[in-house]
């Protein structure tokens, strides 16, 4: 997909997710299924989080002239965003969020902007878990990858919101 397309394609993921968590009611956004990671309102918190992580992953890649990248997020980060994405949100903490998320998908979106053509599909050598062996990625594949993460959860949100009710 081109920049431009993935661009808008990556708009109207965001869209569907905010459209289908405006869904959430207030009641529901600390549910927890049981075995499940993520609360229904911890689900913005992690997408909020999977933003900051490839965004900080795009920023090395320019930074770094597209040179291999070690791992940029620690094991503690990870435990601190999973802990908060189970307990969820507060209604009062759902605008502030969803905000926050705004912010970050434009600073992801305006870094996509700023490539060079050259740079949206060079491949670069990325660790992302210590111990682990690099995977090629490229902008392209990080604007993908976001995309369908918005879209996972746009699938995965009504289901949970059934279950909540059934719940009740």
């Amino acid at each position: 997909m081109d920049r431009d397309a993935a661009l808008a394609d990556f708009d109207t993921a965001r869209a569907a997710w905010e459209a289908v968590f405006d869904q959430v009611p207030d009641a529901a956004l600390g549910y927890l299924r049981p075995g499940d990671d993520y609360a229904i309102g911890g689900l913005q918190v992690h997408i909020n989080w999977i933003l900051v992580h490839y965004r900080r992953v795009l920023d090395a890649l320019i930074a770094g002239h597209f040179s291999a990248l070690e791992p940029l997020t620690t094991a503690a980060e990870w435990k601190s965003v999973a802990q908060k994405a189970k307990l969820g949100i507060e209604p009062a903490e759902r605008q502030p969020a969803l905000r926050e998320m705004a912010g970050l998908h434009a600073s992801v979106a305006d870094a996509v902007r700023g490539l060079a053509a050259e740079n949206w599909g060079r491949k670069t050598p990325v660790r992302y878990t210590p111990g682990v062996e690099p995977f090629s990625t490229s902008p392209d594949d990080l604007l993908g990858w976001l995309r369908d993460h918005y879209r996972e959860h746009v699938e995965q949100c009504p289901a949970l919101i059934a279950e909540w009710k059934g719940a009740r």
